[in-house]
């Protein structure tokens, strides 16, 4: 059943980000051709409408994320989907892992598109392979691909940290009949501050228990060596991990204990 609900919410979602991806990736490409003809009026145009097509689906992103949530969890489209017979983690799941992949399809795409604006003023293939940066790289294969499978993990984590959060504040708009809206982006601020403020109070511990010499060197070491870079990208993959857990918790026990649809 999770996997019939992921498939109705891709094939939604889809219909809203396809179309975009297809302009953006259109729009580069002819930016491309301008740049290599060196028609430089055409070519600004052309990156003009490719940077408002870049933060266009980066909004739509989180527009669609809200939206789909809220639309059939929290109105009355909430009644027929929580009458559906599955259980309310494969909903939140279904919603999650949809949202999780538009997301790094949206990246993957924006990335794309990028480069191959990018491929009209600098043949980066070339770049690439007459560099010598990568002859310089003082570690080993491995130690390589653990490390971009530490950035891999951290990234898909944190987006679920984030996208849980949305649904987390959307859940707790139910505690109230009126003003949901209003209570959801409050709980969003008030949560984001307090995590803004235990991250300064911790630094700031650290720092007077430390000393600043002592911190400073910690954290040079940390990001001049591999094992430090990937000893602190799994940091914050805990950390990413504990928030999801907690999120979670919250968004499934809104959902199942104090539901409260319109």
């Amino acid at each position: 059943m999770l996997g019939k609900l992921m498939k109705y919410e891709l094939i939604a979602m889809g219909r809203v980000f396809l179309p975009m991806f297809g302009a953006l990736i259109v729009i580069s490409i002819v930016n491309a051709i301008l740049g290599g003809l060196g028609l430089s009026t055409p070519q600004a145009i052309a990156i003009f409408v490719s940077v408002l097509l870049i933060i266009g689906i980066i909004v739509v992103v989180y527009v669609i994320t809200i939206q789909r949530f809220w639309t059939n969890l929290m109105s009355n489209e909430g009644y027929l989907m929580m009458t559906l017979p599955v259980s309310i983690d494969k909903i939140i799941l279904s919603k999650l892992f949809t949202a999780t992949i538009w997301s790094v399809v949206s990246t993957i795409v924006v990335a794309i598109s990028i480069f191959i604006m990018a491929s009209a003023e600098v043949n980066l293939f070339r770049l690439m392979i007459e560099s010598e940066i990568f002859t310089h790289i003082p570690f080993a294969g491995h130690e390589v691909a653990f490390l971009l499978f530490g950035i891999v993990v951290m990234t898909i984590v944190g987006s679920f940290a984030n996208i849980l959060l949305l649904y987390a504040c959307m859940a707790l708009g139910m505690l109230t009949n009126k003003y949901r809206i209003l209570v959801s982006v409050a709980a969003y601020i008030a949560i984001t501050t307090v995590m803004q403020v235990v991250i300064t109070v911790a630094i700031v511990l650290i720092t007077a228990l430390g000393g600043i010499d002592a911190i400073d060197r910690w954290a040079n070491d940390l990001v001049t060596t591999l094992s430090g870079i990937n000893g602190l990208l799994w940091i914050i993959t805990g950390l990413s991990a504990i928030l999801c857990v907690i999120f979670y918790i919250v968004t499934r026990f809104m959902m199942s204990r104090r539901l409260n649809l319109q």
